[in-house]
Order: C-alpha cells, then structure tokens, then sequence
C-alpha cells in the first residue's frame, strides 16, 4: 500500500509529535536489541525474541514515564497494547506491506471493549505499529510504520516514520584535549657507568 495522509488526519489524537517519540523510541531499540544479539552464537531465533521483549519491556516503561501522561500501557500480555492520548496501538514485528502474522491484526480483548463504546464504527478500527528491518548486522536498517485498519481489516492508513540517528552520550561528551609536552632527553655518559669502583672518580660515596 502507498503511503496515505499522517495518522492524524484519521484520529486527531495522534499528535505528530507523540508518534514520532514513540517511533524514535521504537527503532532505536531494534537497532541496540541487534547489537546485542550480534554474537556467533546468535540465530535468527534469538534475534526475534529479543527483539520482542525488548519492545515489550519498552512500552512499560513508556507506561510508566509520568513525564508521558498521554501514554498508557493497556495490555502486558504477549499482543502488548499502548494507548496514545486515548487511541490504541499495538506495536508488531512484522512487514507492513506482507504481514505473516496475521492473527495481530485481529482486534484484541482491550480494543473490543473500546470498540463497544462507540456509537458506530470509526473509519479506522485498528491501528498497528509496524517493526520491520534487515537484521543484518553488518548493514542494519530498521523502519517504523503506522498502518490503520478498518472493521475488515484493510488498510486505510499507512504512514512511515523517518528516523533519525542520534549520537551516542559517551562520544557527544568528548574530554578536552590535553597537551603533552615532549620530555627532556639527557645523553647518558657512557665512560662513567663502565668505571670499576677502584677506579678514579668510580667511588660511590666519593671516598
């Protein structure tokens, strides 16, 4: 599907900005969940969990920020659930234009009961979080899109988000730099250190 309208356009709710954090948030765990699992021992299979839980455990600590009150966790379980000033979102590891895991798409027990409220069915009935990337460790790359689905779950909404790499805190705070003088070199008297003790001037204490 081709990209459509922001997010916003079909909930106003989603405030640019709220998306984009949670988006930056989003891929730069992907990016450092890859790092970590970059060892020799590591399969596609540990790739994949990690991934998963590290986004899992993401979305509680966004839930928990009190600096985000417009951010709630709704549902912990395995279909982790995000409310985004009142809309729900669920965050998927999944390509957004073939998704294989289809039964994510399915609306949840949480976004039911908030479907219920409604008096008729809004355009968009779901809304997903798509987490897809290469992991290639070598040349990484990972993307972040916001697909809305309707009460048949076909797609209305298709926005991606474009990331933007940020420098790590250990090199943006670079020690100042410091000037090493060069040191003093002395020629060593040769003459001097093969005298023999009985020798004149090969005294030690001068006697």
């Amino acid at each position: 599907m081709h990209e459509t309208q922001h997010p916003s356009h079909f909930a106003p709710e989603l405030l640019p900005e709220y998306l984009n954090l949670v988006c930056q948030e989003v891929i730069s765990v992907a990016y450092q969940a890859l790092a970590d699992a970059s060892t020799p021992h590591d399969t596609a299979y540990t790739r994949a969990t990690l991934l998963y839980g590290r986004l899992q455990g993401l979305c509680k600590t966004l839930g928990a920020d009190l600096t985000l009150p417009w951010l709630e966790l709704r549902n912990g379980t395995m279909d982790f659930t995000i409310s985004i000033n009142g809309v729900l979102l669920q965050i998927v590891t999944d390509d957004p234009d073939a998704p294989k895991k289809t039964h994510r798409l399915k609306a949840n027990l949480v976004e039911l009961h908030q479907l219920s409220l409604f008096e008729a069915s809004p355009d968009v009935s779901t809304w997903r979080l798509f987490v897809d990337g290469t992991n290639d460790s070598e040349f990484p790359e990972f993307k972040a899109t916001i697909v809305g689905f309707d009460i048949n779950k076909i797609p209305l909404c298709q926005w991606a988000h474009e990331y933007k790499a940020t420098v790590p805190v250990r090199t943006s705070h670079l020690p100042a730099q410091v000037e090493i003088e060069e040191p003093l070199i002395v020629r060593r008297n040769k003459d001097a250190d093969t005298k023999k003790p009985d020798e004149p001037g090969g005294s030690v204490d001068g006697r």
